[in-house]
């Protein structure tokens, strides 16, 4: 049995029609505002084809759409517009295995009355939304397809924010964990969200600069558009966008701690080492003053000599530790 799924919507002012024949849907209501929706989920390149043969859609449209994906772009034609959206969900990253996103395309063709939409995946839930706002008001069709173009970018804008707003907070906890302590594993995920980060705003990018277009072009073939709609969702792109730049500044903070850790960790070690040096440095001098052959050295001769030699080592190193914790050293 076939996966894919396509479906046909008529929206009147009087209610909606399902399963629509795509042959004569103009006749089933000619003299009231219409919009026909067609939904085509695992499309098939033979159901792409047959579309365009049916709306006359343009051949580098149609190309696009049938492509693997490609970042997202806008062409306009004389009597219909194509659009690629960038859907994000979460996802193993490719890198190391942790949370990441996962990217595909919502491919949209926009025409005076019809609107067109086409996803490889079985479901899409921006596309059920916007229908759903259809179906419970079809008169929604007054306000002619940018409106239901308007819906889907929205809905798709609304699935950024919780990816976004999880890597926002996975950077906080990273902070306060490198605040208290820095080490490889802390490092290793700093890298990862870093990744994931870069990788989001190499998405959202392309993203954001169709959403200029739509919110500036003047379609002539659609009346009513509703570009004060799409000013707002290139508003909350921009907000997206400078959560991200927050998290990069987050990101980029934690490594400033992990770096001033290491070096301060780098420093007491040395200090360490340093002390101990010298101390061992001076029980050199005392075993090796000793040991020299002379016969009139002091204490050479006397049965305590070895006592009274281990007695002055430790008094000389108490007292360089002494004096070395008294001047903060150690």
């Amino acid at each position: 049995m076939s996966s894919h799924v396509t479906k046909t919507y008529l929206f009147t002012s009087k209610g909606v029609q399902k399963d629509v024949s795509l042959d004569d849907w103009r006749s089933l209501a000619p003299d009231e505002c219409k919009l026909l929706w067609v939904d085509v989920r695992s499309a098939t390149p033979e159901e792409v084809n047959d579309l365009a043969r049916r709306f006359g859609l343009h051949a580098v449209a149609v190309e696009s759409c049938l492509d693997g994906y490609r970042r997202p772009h806008l062409y306009e034609f004389s009597d219909h517009f194509y659009v690629n959206l960038t859907v994000l969900k979460p996802g193993p990253n490719r890198v190391q295995g942790e949370h990441g996103v996962k990217a595909s395309e919502l491919h949209l063709f926009a025409g005076g009355d019809f609107i067109i939409t086409i996803t490889a995946d079985k479901e899409s839930e921006a596309v059920d939304k916007a229908l759903a706002v259809y179906l419970d008001s079809p008169a929604a069709c007054s306000r002619g397809p940018m409106y239901a173009v308007y819906l889907l970018t929205e809905d798709l804008v609304e699935t950024y924010y919780p990816l976004v707003e999880k890597l926002d907070d996975e950077a906080d906890k990273l902070e306060s964990k490198m605040l208290d302590k820095a080490d490889k594993k802390s490092l290793s995920k700093l890298f990862a969200l870093k990744r994931r980060g870069f990788e989001l705003r190499k998405l959202l990018g392309p993203q954001r600069d169709v959403l200029t277009e739509l919110a500036r072009r003047d379609f002539p073939f659609i009346e009513g558009e509703n570009r004060i709609y799409f000013q707002d969702i290139y508003n909350r792109m921009i907000r997206i966008f400078d959560m991200m730049d927050t998290i990069r500044e987050i990101l980029s903070g934690n490594l400033d701690i992990y770096l001033s850790t290491v070096s301060n960790r780098l420093n007491e070690v040395m200090k360490v080492l340093t002390v101990v040096a010298t101390v061992l440095m001076t029980l050199s001098f005392i075993t090796g003053f000793w040991g020299m052959n002379f016969v009139s050295l002091p204490w050479l001769q006397s049965p305590n000599s070895v006592r009274n030699m281990l007695i002055s080592m430790g008094v000389i190193t108490a007292g360089m530790l002494w004096w070395f914790r008294r001047k903060g050293w150690m």
